[in-house]
């Protein structure tokens, strides 16, 4: 039986993309990252966006257990044995991470011991592949940035401040705000000491969070996969040379993940991997229909 899926329509609209070149002075500005990280955000440019539907929250470890249950599917983390979870200090590809034990064989039980959190360890390929057998699809990046920002264009999915507990951020469990890496080492060491990982919490858990359209978990939470090959906005534009790379070839994500802070769950912040094989703790997916 296909998994339920709560799905909110979102007229059609006009999308205020990107971020203006001002916006992105004063982002340089208040963190670490500097401006060419976010510099493939501008120019600001419309985008006719058609009616569709999009998830009210990603999908979960109960939604993606129904999926497997069904159809026998391995995703690419069970079958290469291995998935990438944040170490100490850096990322580390852990034997036996996947969606069902995302920190390894000898950590929790996803669909047991967290149903209605997201699926995690999810690959583009994964994502994909469910979305199909759900008779629906995923989201496209303007479709994704549309549902999170509504036509005014809000910053976060709630508005234009940011509110440490409107989403599951960094930011929720620090004592300050996170402007510079070595606030965000601190943080993270104090997390894993005291945080079962990963630190994700059920869909929905913060309404108050929600876009103009009444969707979830857009800011934080879990990375989120969209159907877009990265693509620059201005062709013309000379981005840097890992812009230049992964431009074709890496698959866009959206909406950041429990282990960013304010500026990386903006609901303009782009991010991209390899679809072929790139899983994390912190990504996962929700679904789309032109068809509602």
């Amino acid at each position: 039986m296909v998994a339920e899926h709560d799905m909110i329509p979102v007229p059609g609209g006009t999308l205020r993309a990107g971020t203006t070149e001002a916006d992105l002075d004063a982002i340089a500005g208040a963190q670490h990252l500097p401006r060419s990280w976010f510099e493939d955000e501008s120019p600001v440019h419309r985008v006719d966006v058609a009616p569709f539907a999009i998830d009210r929250h990603p999908v979960t470890n109960r939604q993606f257990a129904a999926f497997t249950r069904a159809t026998g599917y391995r995703t690419v983390a069970e079958l290469r044995g291995t998935g990438l979870v944040y170490g100490a200090g850096f990322w580390e590809d852990k034997p036996g991470a996947c969606w069902r034990h995302p920190m390894g064989f000898d950590g929790l039980c996803a669909v047991r011991d967290r149903p209605d959190h997201p699926a995690v360890h999810i690959a583009w390929p994964d994502a994909d592949a469910y979305a199909r057998w759900a008779g629906l699809r995923l989201p496209t990046e303007a479709e994704w940035e549309y549902a999170a920002r509504g036509p005014e264009g809000l910053t976060w999915p709630w508005g234009n401040i940011f509110k440490p507990d409107a989403a599951n951020t960094a930011e929720r469990t620090s004592t300050h705000p996170i402007t510079c890496m070595d606030q965000w080492k601190d943080w993270w060491a104090a997390f894993r000491e005291s945080h079962d990982l990963p630190g994700t919490t059920p869909v929905g858990t913060f309404p108050v969070g929600a876009s103009p359209f009444g969707v979830t978990d857009m800011a934080g939470n879990v990375m989120e996969w969209t159907a877009d090959l990265y693509r620059p906005y201005d062709p013309r534009r000379n981005y840097g040379d890992i812009y230049s790379f992964v431009s074709g070839r890496y698959r866009v994500l959206r909406g950041g993940g429990w282990t960013n802070y304010r500026f990386q769950v903006r609901g303009a912040e782009r991010m991209c991997a390899d679809p072929e094989d790139h899983s994390t703790f912190c990504i996962g997916f929700r679904c789309a229909s032109s068809n509602f």
